[in-house]
């Protein structure tokens, strides 16, 4: 006999292999990674725009301060600018050199704004490399297989069963469910086809309340499954 199980989702026959657990599984493992990685993403991108921002601020702010200075200097070096700067731009000489010193402090201006714009630019096209920089600081390392967190995860000591996580609150309800049968035994006839048995969805939703567990192959427990009571009211 072919022990193989059905598809778990449509039920189809294991030959030839359904699709549908393999499309299922890639839905669940996109859905887990968002989970689990979303916001752990989110932070190491904040980390490494923050860092990499304040590099090239500063890169700029270096090479502009050396231009800056460049500027200041070449200024300085030019005739009749200090009596210029003196008299705030009217200095008691000859109004052609005053024509021709403010056009070279004009060019002198618009040449510093050139190069400021050409400094930013440079600055912000290494973007990329400090990106890739900064990204490869992040040390992202994996378990060992031999940890026990990998070896016996939650859900191995539960004996892989269909209990989901919460496997201690499904044992209390499997202990006050045999209860229940116990106390239906011993009741007398009549009480118990007067009795009020709860709604089967009721029982259900108590059971199935939690983390949907993982999918597994049906487990009989030893011994079969219980027959119902001779007196049970049909």
């Amino acid at each position: 006999m072919d022990a193989a199980p059905n598809c778990a989702i449509c039920n189809a026959p294991p030959y030839p292999e359904c699709p549908c657990e393999s499309e299922r599984l890639q839905i669940a493992v996109k859905q887990a990674e968002q989970r689990a990685m979303d916001e752990r993403l989110a932070e190491i991108r904040d980390w490494v725009i923050s860092h990499a921002r304040q590099h090239i601020l500063n890169a700029f702010e270096r090479l502009t301060s050396t231009r800056k200075l460049a500027h200041s200097a070449y200024l300085s070096s030019l005739p009749n600018y200090t009596i210029y700067m003196q008299y705030s731009g009217h200095p008691p000489i000859h109004p052609a050199y005053v024509t021709q010193l403010q056009a070279q402090i004009s060019e002198a201006h618009a040449e510093l704004k050139r190069g400021v714009d050409a400094d930013w630019r440079a600055s912000v096209l290494r973007y990329p490399e400090v990106l890739d920089y900064f990204y490869s600081l992040i040390d992202v390392r994996l378990p060992s297989d031999r940890s026990p967190r990998v070896v016996e995860p939650p859900f191995a000591a539960a004996g892989y069963a269909d209990r989901g996580y919460d496997h201690s609150r499904l044992g209390k309800e499997v202990k006050k469910k045999k209860r229940r049968e116990r106390e239906l035994s011993a009741a007398p006839i009549d009480h118990i086809r007067h009795r009020e048995e709860p709604p089967m969805h009721a029982l259900v939703s108590r059971v199935m309340r939690g983390p949907p567990p993982v999918p597994t192959p049906p487990i009989q427990q030893p011994g079969g499954y219980a027959r119902p009571s001779e007196h049970y009211p049909f």
